[in-house]
């Protein structure tokens, strides 16, 4: 490998980790209320993509699945983004457009549908396609309809909107079109995937139980929808529990499901906080925190994959995911009027309560970012 070449790579993943910040920045000025100052932040992350994605090619260096990470990132970025207005308008003015709730949901979905599609080719040595007509208009719209939103243009959001919806409809069946008509991608989920896969299409349904009664407030929420919220979580940790083990136990363990699986933890989890963030069970700061840890750690594992090498779980990784199911299911069932009576104290404390969790679950969260990092030096080392 030349010297130009790596420092290409090592440019780019540098700039990859800067994009994530950049939106994380993006997330902030939103509820800070600098519309402004976010649209120029989104214009730059844009930008940035668009300057890294161009020297790699240009030096034809790209690699498979650092591509496909790069377009997990811009969807994740998008997602988050649109669901930070959604929740934002929640949180101040108690009500949202119902249609833009509806756009997170498509947004989500295209993201999910793509990376499977995509695993699936990768997985069987194949190259990804490049972009079609329909997946760059869709990327197109969604940019938009981000800065229409982010500036509040009222009298463009829902006709943008709904043109974005039916281009990420149209996009997404282009895609599954082009993989399905292969008849070797015409095979069923393992029992352990189809666990897996249950939590990523439950997560939409999550946001629509979370902000469905009274005026899409949680907090007013009946005590039927707050169960059904908590049942659903706990279904999402036993489904995690059960998936690896089911692989294990049946010999059916796959390069899919070891992507899938912590996929399909942060799409329910980062969707989870961003609803406490709408109804002040957690500050915007917790999540940004917690979202940068995140990606800053599997950018790091893909990095590491690209060059064929190994970034095992850590034992803090493990009991980050455990304290964070754990903190969620403890505020989720603190909201719950009669099982907080239960609870000597719990009443009085309750403003704070959830707060504290939160704090609790960012700490862990950020510590085991930082024992990620120190325990991948030999990693590190090949790339600076």
């Amino acid at each position: 490998m030349s010297e130009n070449t790596t420092d290409v790579r090592l440019r780019s993943r540098i700039w990859s980790l800067l994009r994530a910040l950049v939106f994380v920045c993006v997330i902030i000025f939103i509820w800070l209320g600098m519309a402004k100052t976010a649209c120029a932040f989104v214009l730059i992350a844009l930008i940035m993509g668009w300057v890294n994605l161009y020297q790699l090619r240009s030096q034809e260096i790209e690699k498979p699945y650092y591509r496909l990470w790069l377009n997990v990132v811009d969807g994740l970025l998008q997602f988050s983004v649109m669901t930070s207005i959604f929740v934002r308008d929640l949180y101040y003015s108690e009500s949202a457009e119902k249609l833009l709730g509806i756009g997170c949901a498509f947004i989500l979905g295209r993201l999910i549908a793509h990376s499977l599609f995509s695993l699936g080719v990768l997985r069987e040595g194949k190259k990804l396609p490049q972009k079609r007509r329909w997946s760059k208009l869709a990327n197109l719209a969604t940019t938009v309809t981000m800065g229409v939103y982010l500036l509040n243009l009222e009298d463009y959001q829902q006709i943008c909107m709904v043109a974005t919806i039916l281009l990420i409809v149209a996009s997404t069946v282009a895609y599954a079109y082009w993989y399905y008509r292969d008849p070797a991608h015409r095979k069923p989920l393992s029992i352990a995937s189809q666990l897996t896969m249950s939590r990523i299409v439950l997560t939409p349904f999550f946001l629509w139980v979370f902000f469905y009664d009274n005026d899409l407030n949680y907090s007013n929420n009946s005590i039927v929808f707050k169960v059904l919220a908590l049942a659903m979580v706990l279904g999402f940790m036993l489904t995690d529990f059960l998936d690896g083990k089911l692989a294990r136990a049946m010999g059916e363990v796959s390069t899919l499901g070891k992507y899938l699986d912590p996929f399909s933890d942060k799409i329910s989890n980062m969707t989870i906080f961003m609803c406490f963030i709408a109804t002040d069970y957690a500050p915007v700061w917790m999540v940004a925190l917690i979202y940068f840890r995140e990606s800053s750690v599997e950018t790091l594992r893909t990095l590491a994959a690209s060059e064929g090498l190994i970034m095992p779980a850590r034992r803090s990784g493990k009991w980050k995911t455990a304290l964070q199911g754990i903190g969620i299911v403890a505020i989720l069932l603190g909201a719950i009027e009669p099982v907080r009576a239960l609870v000597p104290g719990l009443s009085d404390i309750w403003h704070i309560f959830p707060t504290i969790v939160m704090g609790i679950i960012t700490a862990i969260t950020i510590i085991s970012g930082i024992d990620y990092f120190v325990s991948s030096k030999h990693i590190l080392k090949k790339f600076v």
